[in-house]
């Protein structure tokens, strides 16, 4: 198949340069660009991309945008701090050009450590990230997904998402996402409720520590589940700030 991968960035110069290493198997990259500062556009085109400067809206919106833009029918959708591994590049490469939709299992390497529970591994970060952009279009503000009424085809190897080098990065996320979060629920006349500000996070801790056998990946699975409850426990406290 002729491929196009699509890589939104805003000051990636620490990552993209690892990620668009692994893409020389693509047909045309492009980096839709949303006011990088640092050097992401010139390592960018140093590297062959294109890029396109678009103002962000939200992420569904510049990958929409990005779809639009391609030379090619196939899209593979990734991130500034994803890694194509050679073994997933041949598989997409041996892939037939009839047009489908495939999830793609991603490992989530979190403070040096490659994640497979907590609900960050592969069999749970699977989703729909390659696909002919005639099969649908991508929907939500926050969590965004490719929205399809065809069935997905699952791929076998992973991709590699190095996502937080350091707790602050990821306290850093906690705070962007709960302001976008708030909106959301907002938007939705969501009321505060002290019943979420306790069930929540507790929730969330229990299912991703014990049922989504957090507790295998050690302390980083301990860790990332009380963050990611914290995240929850934050949404809430703004909720109700937002509301007074």
């Amino acid at each position: 198949m002729k491929l196009t991968v699509v890589i939104p960035a805003l000051n990636e110069q620490q990552d993209l340069p690892r990620t668009l290493d692994s893409l020389k198997f693509a047909d045309e990259i492009l980096v839709i660009d949303s006011g990088s500062t640092d050097q992401t556009v010139s390592l960018a085109k140093k590297a062959g991309a294109k890029v396109i400067h678009h103002a962000f809206e939200n992420f569904a919106d510049t990958r929409n945008f990005a779809d639009s833009q391609a030379k090619n029918d196939f899209i593979l959708s990734i991130e500034a701090d994803v890694v194509v591994p050679k073994q997933l590049a041949q598989e997409i490469a041996s892939l037939p050009d009839t047009p489908a939709v495939y999830r793609i299992g991603r490992i989530n390497i979190i403070f040096n450590k490659p994640i497979l529970h907590t609900d960050w591994g592969p069999k749970d970060d699977n989703h729909i990230r390659l696909y002919h952009r005639s099969l649908g279009s991508w929907g939500g503000q926050v969590h965004e997904q490719f929205v399809t009424n065809s069935h997905p085809h699952q791929l076998r190897h992973h991709l590699l998402h190095y996502n937080y080098n350091h707790v602050s990065e990821f306290i850093d996320k906690i705070n962007t996402y709960s302001d976008l979060e708030v909106k959301k629920r907002l938007a939705r006349h969501q009321s505060f409720s002290y019943l979420n500000l306790f069930l929540e996070p507790t929730k969330d801790f229990i299912k991703r520590y014990f049922y989504k056998l957090g507790f295998l990946d050690g302390l980083h699975g301990f860790f990332l589940s009380l963050l990611q409850a914290i995240y929850y426990l934050t949404v809430n406290i703004k909720l109700k700030s937002a509301s007074t």
